[in-house]
């Protein structure tokens, strides 16, 4: 692994670059895609920016929610202002992807109706391909970085050396991130044709929480890492799969049914 480099006497981090790399590509794509219906860069950007906000925001949250246990346990202790911060910065200090998905497809819409966009289906249909495509860059991240590991496997890579994440040095790992960077890729593939062909308008969102959440809730299983948390025998995101495609299935299915009457 390659978590971070050092340049002009600067650490960065690799999952940095590599988001900042691909909130850059969105931004080009969804600029591309934007400027049909009549949309500017300035326009593009803060609608991205709102998106990322609103990831940002609700991958805290919800990976705070699964380190609920130490919380607890750390607040008898907590002492001043300070101690709580700390705590505070330990708990909601990682992302949980799913929580940054729900967290800015919250906050987008939101911002669409204050702002009065023309044609806002059609700009949630773009920013639903940009999803895969930035989650694609961000699991090469979490490669880097060593995170987001995957099980003990006879195929796949062994680490040492990895100060961030100790647990998985000398152990041979399957490459989980690369894994569902790829499906990522293939996910924003089949999506951008859908919006090129001008299928499910206003509908690419549910179709990309029937594809990802499938997908996810099977990778899990080739996931290593506890932190992520647990509700019984399934992860947190595998519920939250299960939850999302069950509600894609339903809207879909109504959607279905209201225009079947209306004909």
């Amino acid at each position: 692994m390659f978590p971070y480099f050092t340049i002009f006497g600067k650490t960065v981090g690799l999952y940095a670059v590599c988001a900042v790399i691909g909130f850059a590509v969105c931004c080009f794509f969804a600029t591309v895609c934007l400027k049909k219906i009549g949309l500017e860069f300035e326009d593009v950007l803060l609608i991205l920016l709102v998106a990322v906000g609103g990831l940002l925001v609700g991958g805290h949250i919800l990976y705070g929610a699964t380190q609920y246990r130490v919380l607890f346990a750390a607040l008898p202790r907590v002492k001043s202002v300070k101690s709580l911060w700390q705590v505070l910065l330990y708990c909601f200090g990682g992302g949980v992807f799913y929580g940054g998905f729900i967290g800015m497809f919250i906050a987008l819409p939101v911002y669409l109706k204050i702002k009065r966009f023309e044609n806002p289906g059609y700009i949630k249909d773009v920013a639903a391909v940009c999803v895969p495509l930035f989650h694609a860059f961000g699991r090469v991240g979490c490669f880097f970085g060593g995170c987001c590991y995957g099980i003990e496997s006879s195929f796949g890579f062994t680490v040492y050396h990895n100060d961030l994440n100790p647990a998985i040095n000398g152990v041979r790992r399957f490459p989980t991130p690369l894994l569902e960077a790829a499906c990522n890729l293939l996910i924003f593939f089949i999506l951008y044709l859908f919006l090129k062909k001008g299928r499910f308008k206003n509908r690419i969102v549910l179709i990309y929480m029937l594809i990802y959440p499938a997908a996810r809730f099977f990778i899990e299983f080739l996931r290593g890492d506890e932190v992520r948390g647990f509700i019984g025998p399934l992860s947190t995101s595998q519920w939250i799969s299960v939850i999302l495609f069950a509600y894609a299935v339903t809207r879909l299915s109504v959607i279905r049914f209201s225009k079947k009457n209306e004909n």
